[in-house]
């Protein structure tokens, strides 16, 4: 499906995958800056981009954001292909074009291109390491932006939340309907981040770049992440505290919450044991520093029971 949301402004804005947990925020966000086009699956698929090519010439966008990609971890082992056509070969074509038609181009990657070897917060230029088809699929991704593009940013995010289903918080609280426990991982760090608040701040990164974009020269990478970490277990825990709040007799809120190793989790893909992005470089170069991932699950819980 393609919705358009117009203004009285000069710039166009393309953003594909706007049925995902970025797209919506992305849609409403962004037409303060501009003309909206807005494709979900429906209006363009990924596994097959030969139309792309025609939607960008005939829309001539300003910006292009690219918020669409296979993000099913453990699938991702049994689609490889899907995964790599989606998340790198279709990355791609979509550089390509932007590079073309003089677009700048704004692309979501994952914390999942690194190892977790490190045990402190990565930096944007400390060496990718993948250790499953999605990170490696994703980072393929971005390689060809690096590649290809002139006038790119590549924002490396995590643990993507929202008040739609298929995120973490509403898995653990659907989960909690018909069970007596719950196990968590509780050796794997990352962060949360509420979609509403990556969303606020790409408008704010916009804004700034479309006043002076002739002479930007701040393109690159980007971690676009609260200041904390924590482990999915912690994550559970403060997500039961504050349903405890808002819904003391959910099924959720009575649950007992476990923490496991990673070990006694069995998944198909490989996880970083430490994934953790550090964001001071958005902040120096753009002034932006989003919530930590209590206030993202606060976001989400106080607006979702």
């Amino acid at each position: 499906m393609i919705k358009i949301f117009r203004i009285t402004a000069k710039n166009k804005i393309l953003i594909l995958g706007s049925n995902g947990q970025l797209g919506s925020h992305l849609s409403n966000d962004l037409a303060k800056l501009g003309e909206v086009t807005s494709l979900d699956r429906n209006g363009f698929n990924f596994e097959n981009p030969e139309s792309l090519d025609l939607i960008i010439k005939r829309l001539s966008p300003k910006f292009i954001i690219n918020a669409a990609a296979f993000t099913n971890v453990d699938g991702a082992e049994d689609f490889e292909k899907i995964a790599y056509q989606v998340n790198a070969l279709t990355v791609k074509k979509l550089a390509i074009l932007a590079h073309e038609n003089n677009a700048v181009l704004i692309h979501f990657s994952t914390d999942y291109v690194f190892d977790g070897l490190k045990e402190e917060p990565y930096l944007e230029n400390d060496i990718a390491r993948p250790i499953s088809v999605y990170g490696n699929s994703k980072l393929e991704g971005e390689n060809y932006i690096n590649e290809i593009c002139s006038k790119y940013l590549i924002l490396r995010t995590s643990g993507v939340i929202s008040k739609n289903e298929d995120n973490f918080i509403s898995k653990i609280i659907n989960l909690s309907n018909d069970r007596d426990e719950l196990n968590i991982v509780s050796d794997q760090q990352s962060s949360l981040n509420f979609s509403g608040f990556i969303s606020q701040a790409v408008l704010e990164i916009l804004t700034e770049l479309e006043s002076n974009i002739d002479k930007e020269k701040r393109w690159g990478i980007y971690h676009l992440s609260g200041q904390e970490p924590g482990t999915w277990y912690e994550f559970a825990k403060f997500t039961q505290e504050i349903s405890k709040k808002i819904n003391p007799d959910s099924n959720f809120s009575k649950i007992d919450i476990n923490p496991i190793p990673s070990t006694q989790f069995i998944q198909k893909a490989k996880r970083p044991k430490y994934s953790f992005l550090s964001s001071v470089k958005l902040k120096e170069d753009f002034g932006i520093e989003l919530p930590n991932w209590k206030k993202s699950i606060i976001e989400v819980m106080e607006n979702n029971e």
